[in-house]
């Protein structure tokens, strides 16, 4: 399977989940910037080969935990309530992308087959990024 740009993949996640491309886009943009943060430079290295554009949409949708005030604040509160406080960069990801007004179970299909599509690429990358970002799994896929 060829490497998709990242804009081919946010084309395609748009389309495939029937939600505005500027919401895939936040939100692909967004579950980067945290492999970005917490996986090992090496494993963000290769996510982000097979996604040409990937680091410069990360870096579009930085996230930043902790830093939620106003709406964003009180989103990044109700969902330290659904996934835990300790979450820290997830908690502030979710917020960031439920003000696209996505839904929990949307961000998580995105997330899903933006896990799927670098496991049909590189099954072995795939594993690493699960182990060195536990939580992406579980809160943002």
């Amino acid at each position: 399977m060829p490497d998709l740009t990242i804009d081919g993949f946010v084309d395609d996640v748009a389309r495939r989940s029937n939600i505005d491309p500027a919401a895939a886009e936040t939100a692909v943009g967004t579950i980067l910037s945290v492999i970005q943060q917490e996986a090992s430079p090496s494993t963000v290295t290769q996510v982000f080969d097979h996604l040409p554009g990937a680091a410069d949409l990360a870096q579009k949708y930085v996230v930043v935990a902790g830093s939620g005030t106003g709406m964003g604040g009180a989103l990044s509160s109700l969902a330290g309530k659904v996934i835990g406080a300790d979450a820290g960069v997830m908690v502030a990801a979710v917020a960031q992308i439920e003000q696209t007004g996505l839904k929990l179970e949307q961000i998580k299909n995105i997330g899903g087959g933006l896990l799927s599509y670098i496991k049909d690429i590189d099954p072995a990358l795939a594993k690493e990024l699960g182990e060195t970002v536990p939580g992406l799994r579980e809160h943002l896929a």
